[in-house]
């Protein structure tokens, strides 16, 4: 069966070469990861009259997708089934697109949210009362992965307590963007204002880069 197309790029994969293919970006992906992710019924294979699973150009995006949520932004394997069966664009292409695209326009109760983490409801009360979420009034995707991140670090004895100093950091640092932007975001011009949350949406990526290079450096010396 020739598995070429005309431009001689091939239109099935199997398995061991989409693991191979993706590793660069996932470095503890492996066979096993996949073949678990089949039986979740999270991707779809078709398979050879021997039983060998094959991998179409878009089932290694869906999967490239699949590893994204689970492994940078710290989506359950439950919430991004229920994001592939409600129909989430999958982005195309090496980079895997801007996967803000795809978060669920939706809101959540306390229980609802505690679910989606695996975490118990007094955990998520804890990170509304310091303020970590829920800001809008709302809890929101976005919050979903906030507290799975802060969920991640109860892990280590940081409990949502301990966040209200990162909380306090990161509003002045905020109310610092808004003092060099407030020209453009109090002029009036929908344009400028929205180039102005642009900009600060781009010092915050940068204001990010800064402080993990800068906590790099501090970790380095503990062990010196």
């Amino acid at each position: 069966m020739d598995m070429t197309d005309n431009g001689g790029q091939k239109d099935h994969y199997t398995i061991g070469e989409v693991v191979a293919r993706l590793r660069k970006e996932f470095p503890t992906l492996s066979v096993s990861k996949v073949r678990y992710l089949e039986r979740r019924r999270l991707i779809t294979l078709t398979r050879t009259r021997g039983g060998y699973r094959l991998f179409s150009p878009q089932d290694v995006e869906m999967l490239r997708y699949i590893l994204t949520l689970q492994d940078k932004e710290y989506l359950p394997l439950k919430v991004i089934k229920k994001r592939i069966e409600g129909g989430m664009p999958v982005a195309s292409g090496e980079s895997g697109g801007d996967l803000s695209r795809v978060l669920e326009d939706r809101t959540y109760t306390k229980e609802e949210l505690a679910d989606a983490i695996e975490a118990e409801t007094r955990f998520v009360e804890e990170l509304t009362s310091v303020g970590v979420i829920g800001r809008s009034g709302d809890l929101t995707q976005r919050d979903v992965e906030i507290a799975r991140m802060a969920l991640e670090m109860a892990k280590y004895s940081i409990q949502p307590r301990h966040l209200r100093g990162i909380m306090a950091a990161v509003e002045r640092e905020a109310a610092m963007f808004k003092q060099i932007l407030n020209p453009e975001l109090r002029s009036g011009d929908d344009q400028r204002v929205q180039d102005a949350v642009n900009k600060a949406r781009h010092l915050a990526a940068v204001d990010s880069r800064l402080k993990e290079l800068m906590m790099a450096n501090v970790i380095d010396g503990f062990s010196s």
